[in-house]
């Protein structure tokens, strides 16, 4: 059967119709022409079956007759069948003639802003869908609590409260905000008050907020290298002027700092992404000092440092700032499940106000009932039981994955020394194509990246992989595959 039948005499589109009696064009034309353009366009996908006459001459007060023309003329081009008892459906038509059904003039690029121009640069990666596999910063969500969520999630849904279900709290859910400033002042070492929180949608729609509120075409971003590409390329569609600040296994280069005077200073001292290092003591008060200097705002983004193989997490470094410049980025993406699409901002009080209002019309807010649920969840301790049931599964994992990479794949791959994250980073001990290897290995359902993807000028090849949602069996499987295909890549280098 195909698999539109199962919408067959949907109504939605038919319901579309309109016929004007004022116009000049014959009320035949009228539907003709409707309908047509539904096909064309995929609104009425191959197999939909059509009203019958009869219902659609009542739907539309129009005569049966005229009814019957329309699809009799429909059918004679060929945009319709009949079969099944006389019933009409859309005919299968080749994908050509729908691509070649224009609805206006064609559109350019030119069309549209710096903005949306500024992303062509990244070529994106394809991840086979429906599977962790390895690829980087994804959780296990088979271990997470879903009964519990969903039995907080239920009852605010049940008993619906009317504060969660109107256009309240456009900077976050206050009991919700409360909890994330007291779970990062004792998990990180963040200092705050909880009207300092702005919950967002997600780290990245915050980091989007952030670059849009602190930047003027041309300011100067210092930007790890490697670093995080989608910072990189909201900074740039901002119009920032981009600035490699060099990052290697050795720790941030402050002997060599990016020439120019900083707007921003973007960092994830706790896991640099993506090879995993942190930032010591020194450093951190070193770069603080220098923003201050500058007069720099500092994004401080702490995606996974409660990831940590062993001993407490380092605590985040805007806990030290005395300036007062330390921007705080966090997530549940990775300690809970990526689609809960809850992350959250620290913002500095002098500027936490217009942050704020800025977000309040940037679209920026998050379903009141799952951010209450969430408080619930962190308030009710499920959270802390929760992070502490997956550092330990983690641990043992990421020391399972990294042996058995050691052991498959060391002749190729060689692990950048870190102890923190859901995730790990390979150099390539030969010269190779990290792109087409990591190409060739998605095409097999690993999700995994190439290294050199992080890189805004010459690149290390590597890649970057997750560990933490695949069982010692699963990593076996997708280590074999992976080691199946660098030897083939191998051989034809």
């Amino acid at each position: 059967m195909r698999g539109s039948e199962a919408n067959s005499g949907g109504r939605l589109p038919i319901d579309a119709l309109h016929v004007d009696r004022q116009s000049g064009v014959p009320i035949q034309r009228q539907i003709y022409l409707a309908l047509r353009d539904f096909i064309l366009r995929g609104v009425l996908d191959q197999g939909t079956r059509l009203p019958a006459t009869r219902e659609l001459a009542k739907d539309l007060a129009i005569s049966r007759n005229t009814a019957v023309r329309v699809y009799e003329q429909l059918s004679s081009e060929g945009y319709v069948e009949t079969r099944q008892g006389s019933r009409t459906y859309v005919a299968d038509l080749p994908s050509s003639t729908k691509a070649n059904h224009k609805l206006g003039p064609e559109a350019s690029a030119a069309d549209l802003s710096p903005f949306a121009m500024a992303f062509d640069i990244d070529e994106r990666i394809d991840f086979a869908p429906g599977a962790a596999a390895l690829r980087p910063s994804t959780p296990d969500t088979g271990v997470f609590p879903f009964k519990t969520w969903n039995r907080l999630l239920g009852g605010h849904l049940l008993y619906r409260n009317v504060e969660l279900l109107n256009y309240n709290f456009p900077y976050g859910y206050p009991p919700l905000q409360e909890a994330i400033s007291k779970y990062v002042q004792a998990y990180r070492g963040v200092r705050c008050e909880p009207d300092q929180v702005l919950v967002t949608n997600g780290a990245q729609s915050g980091l989007d907020l952030l670059a849009r509120v602190l930047l003027d075409k041309g300011d100067v971003v210092w930007m790890e290298e490697p670093g995080y590409v989608n910072a990189r390329l909201v900074f740039g569609a901002a119009g920032a002027d981009l600035r490699a600040w060099k990052v290697c296994e050795a720790g941030w280069d402050f002997a060599d700092l990016p020439v120019g005077k900083p707007r921003v200073i973007y960092t994830t001292p706790s896991s640099q992404h993506p090879l995993g290092l942190t930032m010591g003591a020194e450093q951190r008060l070193r770069l603080l000092e220098t923003a201050s200097q500058h007069e720099a705002w500092v994004i401080e983004d702490d995606y996974d440092s409660e990831y940590r193989l062993a001993g407490r997490s380092v605590p985040a470094m805007q806990g030290n700032d005395a300036f007062g410049r330390t921007i705080y980025v966090g997530t549940f993406a990775k300690t809970m499940f990526p689609a809960i699409r809850i992350g959250f901002v620290v913002l500095p009080p002098l500027i936490a106000q217009r942050v704020k209002r800025a977000a309040l019309y940037s679209g920026n807010q998050v379903s009141l009932p799952m951010q209450a649920t969430l408080k619930d969840f962190i308030v009710n301790g499920h959270f802390a039981r929760h992070l502490h049931r997956t550092r330990r599964l983690y641990a043992e994992r990421r020391s399972i994955f990294t042996e058995l990479v050691a052991s498959r794949l060391g002749a190729w791959l060689q692990p950048y020394q870190s102890d923190v994250g859901i995730q790990i980073a390979y150099r390539l001990t030969r010269p190779m194509n990290d792109v087409a290897i990591a190409r060739r290995a998605n095409q097999q359902g690993l999700n995994v990246v190439p290294l050199s993807r992080y890189y805004s000028g010459p690149p290390v090849p590597g890649l970057l992989m997750g560990y933490a949602a695949l069982d010692e069996k699963a990593m076996r499987s997708c280590l074999a595959i992976l080691a199946s295909v660098i030897e083939t890549s191998e051989e034809i280098h």
